[in-house]
């Protein structure tokens, strides 16, 4: 049984985790259609400050493009079998040890799901995923390491969603929820 009645059970943790998911799951595919809806064609863009940008693009690979150079036959394949495999092994490696007192870390949990099936859905029907949150400096020296240029003096950050955004927040909470390992070996809240 998933969650438990049991005093001392692990359901608080179950119910935060969902929640988490679901919210980063609805507002991820939400913008995203408000991307969709908002411009033309891939490329098309607009300028919110003067280091930041809504761009629509589509990303055929894993999270900032890595993969996207594979054949696609293999591409799809560990893309549809790689978000599984990880929420088993985080749910392995964390939910287990969590104490039902905890916070950080099931919310954490719920990040990662909710921005994983996010990203998940969006590639099911075509491949790809879209992407429209693109961050860029000014500069006229070249860019630094994983940065690219798009246009002359300008250097960008992959382009990314709501769902990546909610990934990468999960694991620096993930980081710090396992500097905080408690002496009995659980993890504390």
């Amino acid at each position: 049984m998933l969650v438990s009645a049991q005093p001392g059970s692990h359901r608080r943790i179950y119910i935060i985790m969902l929640l988490i998911a679901a919210v980063v799951f609805s507002l991820d595919i939400w913008t995203k259609s408000l991307a969709e809806a908002a411009f033309a064609r891939e490329g098309d863009f607009t300028e919110v400050f003067g280091w930041f940008n809504f761009t629509l693009t589509y990303n055929h690979g894993a999270a900032f493009g890595m993969l996207k150079n594979l054949p696609e036959s293999i591409r799809k394949g560990v893309l549809l079998l790689l978000p599984p495999a990880v929420l088993l092994v985080l749910w392995r490696s964390y939910v287990s040890k969590f104490k039902p007192s905890e916070i950080l870390g099931p919310i954490s949990i719920g990040l990662v799901i909710g921005g994983a099936i996010g990203n998940f859905w969006d590639r099911l029907p075509d491949g790809r995923v879209t992407d429209f949150i693109d961050w860029y400096y000014r500069s006229d020296n070249g860019c630094l390491p994983q940065f690219f240029p798009i246009s002359p003096g300008t250097c960008h950050w992959p382009i990314f969603n709501l769902a990546d955004c909610a990934i990468m927040l999960a694991m620096g909470l993930l980081i710090i929820q396992s500097l905080r390992v408690g002496k009995d070996g659980g993890i504390s809240g």
